[in-house]
């Protein structure tokens, strides 16, 4: 009984290890604490080398994805995007009725020259995420804008 116990106090203060290490890295969020709601927010910057491409009828798309996947779970559209940009997702923004920011996700802007949605084209500007994937639920989430397709 003594060694199923200790193996059971090792197997749990191993768990609070890696959810410490997790949080400590940025990667365990879960839900906006003043609000309880899944959320995505923070601010995108563009490159200092990049700044001199912007027009001013670019449309910045924030988008999440699943990692590995095409397709957002969810998007904001910001026309004529002064940098930074303050941006937040929400379970409001997900694009198909019924889905939710949960799980991994992956976190990623795009300056986009025509201002279509859709996969990027020639001179679109995209930057994602530093610590994707990750986790819904953080507010200091920084893109920067840094690679031209």
């Amino acid at each position: 009984m003594a060694a199923y116990t200790a193996r059971t106090l090792g197997l749990a203060s191993s768990i609070i290890g890696l959810a410490a290490i997790a949080a400590w890295l940025g990667l365990a969020h879960s839900c906006d604490p003043a609000t309880g709601e899944a959320v995505v927010a923070g601010r995108v910057i563009i490159a200092p080398a990049l700044a001199d491409q912007v027009r001013p009828t670019d449309v910045l798309f924030v988008m999440v994805k699943r990692p590995g996947s095409p397709r957002p779970v969810a998007a904001t559209r910001i026309e004529h995007p002064q940098f930074p940009v303050a941006f937040e997702l929400t379970n409001a923004d997900v694009m198909v009725q019924g889905s939710e920011l949960r799980g991994m996700l992956d976190v990623v802007a795009r300056l986009d020259r025509d201002g279509q949605a859709g996969p990027a084209q020639p001179g679109d500007i995209e930057g994602r995420y530093a610590k994707n994937p990750t986790l819904p639920g953080g507010r200091n989430f920084e893109i920067i804008l840094d690679t031209v397709h």
